[in-house]
Order: structure tokens, then C-alpha cells, then sequence
């Protein structure tokens, strides 16, 4: 148990990553600074007054700590909610077996620490623990026989009557915990859930006559306080309302994000694949925590079934598949495991020690089964292999975390200790406040909180991660479509009030989207500030020529400066970014030394050697290329972008099997839609003169594209080439009325794309009809002058 609460502790204490963090701390401002709980967004210029339900206490109590410590309060306060999580699962009074308990905690604390985050779901985490632990406790409490031997021994002749009226007492918790839920975050009907699944396994009891009486005397001393723990749910600001912010958390009616192309990592499902499975197998990677997991619920769920405690079994079923289906539950499933699966797992242990103690030792049979199961040697001895192992394990990974090897080796933005993460774009922030810039600012869904926050209330967010306005949304798409010279992007700056751009450059979540040297060489925008992370650049309009000739810099000439000081981690990330930003801008030279600089400060990161492999294609410098991209995999194979730059370099190259095997690699690996990889796969196809495998391809991207309900139109490009890919398959297989048919199609969807008309030129004069090919030819000749 300490293992795990020491292990709790520095798995949590690590720097503040999260897109939505910002949000909260601007809500819980407003909220402190107005003395008011809007129920209208406030934070977006782009969808004023549209309705917005959410509980603020939980933005409050994060930006109190915010206010006092700043960033680094938020890290010790998120590690120790994540030891107050663990610390409540294993107090476990009623019954025997912790040592499976505190097993199970080791493994669960790394999936558990991924929600350890400062945003109100950190609190859901927290008092479901609370919830489960309470009713589960009261649930078991003499539902065996050893359980009533137990409280008899402790308690005296009335053991069983008098520990299951403290018991009773206890479930008075309930309801003041859910007085604090339900205004921290949507996520207290989870705690609802709670209580209609330990009704269910009473009523599931109620088949065996022996089990009735008890149950039912259950129900007798449960119903008071789990009635109270539903009507507080009413004490919020929004009354009755705020169930409609919890259907839409649990994804019924109105998606937050729909139609947008913006797929969110924590509402996919965990892939499942041969691929992704291998990770179970990486004992040193705390993300094989889940699938361990995982193979502990389906084992209890079949005990569970052979011992006819079917409403157990049914409750870990639907924890199981909750995660499966949507990342963000893996932390409940985890405490489902850890609090109802030991349970299971604990009876069964101490059964087989009892029958083995008593096969071999008959002289020795007690009636006390904890005794008689630790008088067992084989027992004892698996119990003790079993704590160094996990001691041994946790030991390593707590080593990792502290080096941050396994930070670095996980890519991820986050380092161990406390403060904001090197991904925050703080240093633009300060400049565009510092420099009293005009206008409204444009940024991407995943800098949104973070402009809420740090901008904020000076200037609102263009979009956030509320989804308030799916609209808003759907509008970031169509700009993303478009150049940024682009009519679309002028029509949108004016309409908007839009001035500033400022956009994310990390090499994690930024690069790529708008493309940087399209944002380097606009006339219509021009760039006053870059750094390592973050880039901000102003609207070319007389108004804002004051700042343009102050503060314009040239890309190519652009000087990062030096790395700031720090630990070795620091000057990794410094320079990879800045490796990786000089790849994008063609600056070759810088961007290698600046790689050798990163790789020299700190080894073991993936996305340094990815760099290094652009850079060496760019060169053509094949062979190098190849063993940078390879070397990258051998540090992280689970990484779909591995695969994928792997993939790109064999397919530009034509060797087209090494490449089709490396995108099905990564399409199953990722944790997103892998529509562009299924995509990428049909190319392969086509290249490989296998026509029916491309059209299977093109079937699966259609099916799992983020577009839907008649919003194709949101991404043509995308759409244009399933149906061109199509074209090409059906003209392969000699079906030119399917292909024409197909490459009209394309043409119709992004009808200023030459290329495609001179394709469908080429089907018709192919297929006889040259009247046709000549109108599209003609099409295409005009649309490229």
C-alpha cells in the first residue's frame, strides 16, 4: 500500500498539460471577479450569450490555487488528489485480501494519473472512488459466510447486525459528496450510475432464496441515504438543467464537436488490434496498465460468473466496455477493477490456500480461512513473488518518471515536477498583451483554453474546448481548407474583427496546420512574433503598420536565440522544436545542428529522430533517412507517426509493400478515426495493381471520416479523393462507366481542381466519347491559366 501511494504521488506530480485547463481558470475568474455563475458563454467573442451549462466550483477552487501558487500549485494539488484517489480505493475495511488490492492499485495508478490533470474531471475521478468504495463496502458486507464469521469475531454475537448498521450510517457520506459533485463537473450521473448499478446486483440477488433476506435487508437501511444523494443533485445553480450538460458529456444529443473534422483523443475508443495488444507486453510502459487491467476484469467477470454473483460480473462488463468505446473512462474502469474485481479475485485465493491447506495439512484445519490460507507455503510463496515483482516494477517506473525517460520516451509534453509545461505559449501571450495589439485573435481548438486564460478577459477565444457553438467549429474547418491569402480568410477577418493570429509551433500539437511557410510568405498577414513554441502574426491593414514595422521578422532569418536554462530535458525540448521549425522553413543546416544539439542534451526522443529523417530525405541522404525513421520506431513502437513518416518515406520512394504494411500498422495503432491512413492504404493499392483491396480501403476511410449527416462538404478535398481513388480502382479493373461516373463525382466536389478534370479527360477519350474529353480538357486548361 505505500508502494502504491508513493508511486500515486510521483505519477502525479508532473508539469500542467491540458488543452481545457485554461477554460476552467478563466470560468472560475469570472465567477470570483463578478460574483456571478453564467449560464451563458463568456469566454468566446464567436458565440456570445449561447447557452452554456456548466458546474463552476471546480474552475473556482483550481483558479484559487492558481491565484496563490501559480502553476506549480496546480501540480501539487493534481498529485495529491491523485494519492487521495489511491489512498480511497485501498481502504477497503470489510475485506480480507489487500494485498490483491494494493497489487491491482500499482497497476492502475498510471492509467489513473493520465486523468490527474487540473480541469473538473479531476474531481469526478476523486469522488467516484468515494462513491464506489462506500456502497461496494456496504454491499459485501456478510454476503458470504466468512464475511458474517468476520463480524462476528470482531463484533461479538451481534457482529453481522451491528457492523452493517455502521455500515448504513457510513452510506450518509453519499449524499454530501454529491452536494460537491454536482457543482464541480457534469461527471456526478456517474455517481448515479453507481447507485442504479448496486440496485441492480440486489435485485440480481433476490433469485437465490438464501441471498433474498439480505438483500433486502440492504435495501431496508440503503433507500434514506441514496435517496438524498439523488434529490441533492438539485442544489446546483442550473436546477434540474444541469443533467443536459451530463448527457452530452456521456455523447447523447447534440455532439460537442460535430461535423468539425476535429477528432478529440480521450471520446475515441482504445484501439484494438494485434499491434496495439503488443503493448500489454511492454512490462517498462505504465500504458500496458490498461490491458493488465483489462485481463484482471475479464478474469473476475468469469469467477464471478462461475460463482453466481452475476450482478458483480455485469457491473465490471459495462466498466470494460466503457473504455473501450471512449478513452476518457479508463480511470473509472480502473477503479471498478481495483475495488470490486479484488473482491472477487481475494474469495477465490483464499479458497484455493483453504482447500489447499486443508488437502495438505489436515491436521491443521481451522476454522478461520485467512489463517488457514496463509498457513499455506505455495500460497505465501506467491504472495511474496508477487509483492517483489510489483515492488520491483514500480520501483523502475517510478525511476523512469523521476529521470523523465519515460516522459521523453512517451512524447509527451509533459516533465516530472511542478509549473507549466514547455508547451504553453507564455511568451507570445506576454507579447501581444505587452504590445496592446488591436483586433480579435484567431487560434486552434487546442489553444483555445489556453488564450481564455492567458488573453482573457482582454481578449476572448476564438473557439475553445467547451464546444459551445458547434457551428464556430465548423467555420475553424472551412478557414483550415483554405490558404490564408484566400478570399475565405479575408471575408472571415472582417466579418469577425479578426487581427491576430497566434498559433501553436510545437512539435507535438502545432506544426502543420496552417502550413508554416504559407504563413511566413502571406501578403495578406504578416509575422511580428516567433519562438520555439508559438508564433503570432498581424493583419497587413494600414491601422496595424505601427506594429508591422516594429515588430516584422523575416522566417528565414529569424534568430531563436539561445535555450533558456534548465534541466537537460529543457534544453532538449529548445532545440528539437527549434530543429523541427527550421525543417518546416528549409533551413537545413540550423535544423541539423539544432536536432544533434537536442539529441546530445537528452537521448531517447522519437520525434527528434522523425526530424532528423525529413531532413536527411530532404538532403537525399536515403539510407540515413531510413535508419533515423527506424531508430525512432525501436524507441517507441506503439507511436502511429512513427509508422506513418516510416510509410511516406518507402511510398515516395516506390516501395510500396514496406509502405502499405508500416500505414496498417498505424491506422491500427491510432486512437483517432484513421481515415487518412485507410486512405494512404488505397494509394498503395492502386500502385500495387490491386484494385479491390484499394476499393476496400476507400470504403473503410469513408466509413470512419469525422463527417457526417450531410456535412461532406466540410472537407471536399477529402471526399473528392475517395471518389477519384475509386475512379482509378474501377479503371484498373476495366470499369470505365463506374470510373467516369466516380471521377465526375471529384470534379463536382472541388470543381477548381485541374488536375481532376484532366483525369476525367483522359476516362473519356479512353472510353471513345471525345466530345466529352474535349469539354474537360478545356476545363482544365482555363482553370489552369
Amino acid at each position: 500500500m505505500v508502494v502504491a501511494l508513493v508511486y500515486a504521488f510521483l505519477a502525479g506530480l508532473h508539469t500542467v498539460f491540458d488543452f481545457d485547463m485554461g477554460w476552467h481558470l478563466a470560468t472560475g475568474r469570472y465567477v470570483v471577479q463578478h460574483h456571478a455563475i453564467p449560464s451563458t458563454d463568456i469566454l468566446s467573442y464567436t458565440s456570445p450569450g449561447a447557452l452554456w451549462l456548466y458546474p463552476p466550483f471546480a474552475g473556482v477552487l483550481l483558479y484559487g490555487v492558481s491565484s496563490v501558487w501559480g502553476y506549480a500549485g496546480l501540480s501539487w494539488f493534481c498529485a495529491l488528489m491523485l494519492v487521495l484517489t489511491v489512498a480511497c480505493i485501498l481502504r477497503r475495511p470489510s475485506q480480507p485480501g489487500s494485498g490483491i488490492t494494493a497489487a491491482l492499485a500499482i497497476i492502475a495508478v498510471p492509467v489513473l494519473a493520465t486523468r490527474a490533470t487540473p480541469r473538473a474531471d479531476l474531481f469526478t475521478t476523486f469522488f467516484f472512488s468515494i462513491f464506489l468504495v462506500e456502497i461496494w463496502d456496504f454491499h459485501r458486507r456478510f454476503v458470504s459466510v466468512f464475511a458474517a464469521e468476520s463480524g462476528q469475531r470482531e463484533y461479538g454475537a451481534q457482529g453481522p447486525r451491528v457492523a452493517q448498521s455502521r455500515a448504513g450510517k457510513r452510506l450518509w457520506i453519499l449524499p454530501l459528496v454529491m452536494l460537491l459533485w454536482v457543482n464541480c463537473h457534469p461527471g456526478f450521473i456517474a455517481g448515479i450510475g453507481i447507485v442504479a448499478a448496486y440496485l441492480l446486483i440486489e435485485a440480481m440477488e433476490w433469485p437465490f432464496s438464501m441471498r433474498r433476506p439480505a438483500a433486502l435487508q440492504r435495501i431496508r437501511m440503503a433507500w434514506a441515504p441514496l435517496t438524498a444523494t439523488i434529490a441533492v443533485t438539485l442544489l446546483n445553480p442550473y436546477g434540474p438543467k444541469i443533467f443536459k450538460a451530463s448527457l452530452l458529456l456521456l455523447g447523447y444529443g447534440q455532439p460537442s464537436v460535430p461535423n468539425s473534422g476535429i477528432t478529440i483523443v480521450e471520446e475515441s475508443g482504445v484501439p484494438m488490434s494485434l499491434q496495439s495488444l503488443a503493448q500489454a507486453l511492454d512490462w517498462r510502459n505504465p500504458a500496458s496498465g490498461f490491458w493488465w487491467l483489462a485481463l484482471v476484469a475479464v478474469v473476475s467477470i468469469v469467477v464471478a460468473l462461475w460463482k453466481r454473483q452475476f450482478g458483480p460480473a455485469l457491473l465490471i462488463a459495462v466498466a470494460l466496455y466503457a473504455p473501450v468505446h471512449w478513452q476518457r473512462y479508463q480511470g473509472l474502469f480502473s477503479i471498478v477493477v481495483v475495488v470490486v474485481s479484488s473482491t472477487i479475485l481475494s474469495a477465490l485465493f483464499i479458497g484455493l490456500g483453504q482447500q489447499s491447506a486443508q488437502n495438505r495439512h489436515a491436521r491443521r484445519r481451522r476454522a478461520d480461512t485467512q489463517i488457514a490460507a496463509n498457513s499455506s507455503p505455495s500460497m505465501r510463496l506467491l504472495g511474496l513473488l508477487a509483492a517483489g515483482a510489483l515492488c520491483l516494477l514500480a520501483g523502475v517506473r517510478v525511476g523512469d518518471l523521476v529521470s523523465n525517460r519515460y516522459y521523453v520516451e512517451s512524447t509527451l509534453a509533459e516533465q516530472f515536477g511542478v509549473g507549466e509545461s514547455w508547451w504553453y505559449p507564455e511568451r507570445a501571450a506576454a507579447f501581444i498583451q505587452r504590445e496592446h495589439l488591436p483586433g480579435n485573435v484567431f487560434q486552434l481548438y487546442s489553444l483555445g483554453g489556453f488564450t481564455a486564460w492567458r488573453l482573457g478577459p482582454t481578449y476572448a477565444d476564438f473557439v475553445d474546448g467547451r464546444g459551445v457553438s458547434p457551428a464556430v467549429l465548423i467555420e475553424q474547418q472551412e478557414l483550415l481548407a483554405t490558404s490564408p491569402d484566400s478570399e475565405v480568410w479575408e471575408a472571415e477577418a472582417d466579418r469577425r474583427k479578426i487581427n491576430i493570429l497566434f498559433f501553436s509551433l510545437d512539435r507535438f500539437a502545432g506544426l502543420g496546420t496552417p502550413d508554416l511557410m504559407s504563413l511566413c510568405e502571406s501578403r495578406l498577414w504578416r509575422p511580428v512574433y516567433m519562438d520555439d513554441v508559438s508564433m503570432v502574426l498581424l493583419r497587413d491593414r494600414p491601422e496595424n503598420r505601427p506594429w508591422i514595422e516594429r515588430h516584422e521578422l523575416n522566417c528565414q532569418t529569424h534568430d531563436f536565440g539561445a535555450p533558456p536554462p534548465g534541466s537537460r530535458v529543457a534544453q532538449l525540448n529548445f532545440y528539437a522544436n527549434v530543429g523541427t521549425i527550421l525543417c518546416y522553413l528549409g533551413r537545413n543546416a540550423e535544423a541539423k545542428e539544432a536536432l544533434d544539439r537536442a539529441e546530445t542534451a537528452f537521448s531517447g526522443d522519437a520525434s527528434v529522430h522523425i526530424a532528423l529523417g525529413y531532413l536527411y530525405e530532404a538532403n537525399q541522404q536515403l539510407g540515413d533517412a531510413e535508419r533515423e525513421y527506424k531508430t525512432a520506431l525501436s524507441i517507441k513502437r506503439d507511436w502511429p507517426g512513427a509508422w506513418d513518416a516510416l510509410g511516406h518515406f518507402y511510398a515516395a520512394h516506390h516501395r510500396y509493400a514496406e509502405a502499405r504494411q508500416d500505414f496498417e500498422t498505424a491506422a491500427q495503432l491510432t486512437t483517432i478515426a484513421p481515415y487518412n491512413h485507410y486512405l494512404l492504404l488505397a494509394r498503395i493499392d492502386l500502385a500495387l495493381q490491386q484494385p479491390e483491396k484499394a476499393l476496400e480501403d476507400l470504403n473503410r476511410a469513408e466509413r470512419s471520416n469525422p463527417f457526417w449527416r450531410g456535412r461532406e462538404d466540410l472537407d471536399r478535398n477529402f471526399f473528392a479523393q475517395i471518389a477519384e481513388g475509386r475512379a482509378q480502382a474501377y479503371q484498373q479493373l476495366g470499369d470505365w462507366q463506374r470510373a467516369i461516373a466516380y471521377q465526375t463525382e471529384a470534379t463536382e466536389r472541388t470543381p477548381q481542381a485541374a488536375q481532376r478534370w484532366q483525369a476525367l479527360a483522359s476516362l473519356y477519350r479512353i472510353s471513345g466519347q471525345d466530345q466529352l474529353a474535349e469539354h474537360a480538357l478545356q476545363q482544365a486548361q482555363n482553370l489552369s491559366k
